[in-house]
């Protein structure tokens, strides 16, 4: 059986490397994308299991790509990365279908 795949989105590309690093270092197949537009198009060509998307990003937001996943009949789970600690924001991503939410900076 293969490993999980994984698809890391964020503008930020320290955050992205970091997080891609290590879960690639625990076995995962992961590839990065640097926005929400790049993040579709990647989506097209590789079966991620599992999507980790930071919130705010340039050209397509990360709440815009989860709802057009999820428009899309999308059942992949995502895993929302924000550095705004707002609890209305938590909930949103939720409402709209994430799986879970993540404060930035983390360890």
């Amino acid at each position: 059986m293969s490993e999980a795949k994984i698809l890391v989105t964020d503008d930020e590309e320290d955050i992205r490397e970091v997080v891609a690093d290590r879960l690639s270092h625990w076995g995962y197949d992961v590839i990065e994308a640097v926005d929400g537009v790049d993040c579709l198009e990647k989506l097209e060509t590789f079966d991620a299991d599992l999507l980790v998307l930071d919130l705010r990003m340039p050209r397509m937001d990360g709440l815009t790509v989860l709802r057009t996943l999820r428009d899309r009949g999308s059942t992949i789970p995502v895993l929302i990365l924000s550095a705004s600690s707002e609890a209305n924001i938590a909930e949103d991503t939720v409402m709209q279908g994430a799986a879970a939410y993540m404060l930035k900076p983390f360890d």
